[in-house]
């Protein structure tokens, strides 16, 4: 009796120490994992608020042309003096940028935006959702004199002609920080070349007035 209680004594002992190894196995993975799952996760909620703001600024833009019969604001303190209407609704008439916490836009200048690439663009993507196809219309692959050489050449904004220090009129924001992001927005994997500009807000606003040809 006594041999087999010790037996069972042992057997129990290596059951509870394999049970802790496993165990602490599966706390160092959840230690190395989750956070940076979670930080994934608040970073991909971060992108998704800058590009909220982004478009409040168009929008922004969009009423200060209604306002002002035309024309871009050119700088933040017009937009945040503004008053009847209220052109911001955030604290001190400013919206903060949620990758950097601060009110840091870089502001995006009407000559680092391509209009004929952007209608081509436009362009393509009705003729993929119309019902008779028809052969695309390619982007051009030049930007205007003077813009550099843009990253995306499909893409109607020219980052390299929105520098951090821009002064002037302007027709959207950008956030200020470089890299890759986690969201791909208008078919751009870079913080960088991220834009949404008023040209935007105008295309979305026609194609909602627009009646439906297949009504």
């Amino acid at each position: 009796m006594g041999k087999r209680t010790r037996t069972s004594s042992a057997e129990s002992g290596f059951t509870l120490a394999g049970l802790i190894v496993i165990l602490t196995i599966i706390a160092v993975f959840i230690a190395y994992t989750v956070p940076e799952q979670w930080s994934k996760i608040m970073q991909r909620e971060r992108e998704r608020q800058t590009i909220f703001v982004m478009k409040q600024y168009a929008r922004t833009i969009h009423e200060w042309q209604a306002k002002h019969g035309g024309g871009f604001p050119t700088s933040m303190d017009q937009i945040k003096e503004a008053r009847l209407p209220r052109m911001v609704r955030g604290p001190k008439s400013e919206l903060l940028d949620p990758l950097t916490g601060k009110f840091d836009w870089v502001l995006i200048p009407p000559g680092a935006y391509n209009q004929q690439a952007a209608n081509a663009n436009l362009i393509n993507q009705q003729n993929k959702g119309s019902r008779t196809q028809t052969p695309p219309i390619p982007a051009p692959t030049t930007t205007p004199p003077g813009n550099g050489n843009a990253p995306n050449p499909t893409s109607p904004f020219n980052a390299a002609a929105s520098p951090k220090d821009y002064v002037g009129p302007f027709i959207g924001v950008r956030p200020p920080v470089t890299g890759k992001a986690i969201i791909r927005y208008n078919n751009a994997a870079n913080y960088e070349e991220w834009f949404y500009t008023v040209y935007e807000l105008n295309a979305e606003i026609q194609n909602r007035i627009k009646p439906s040809p297949y009504k």
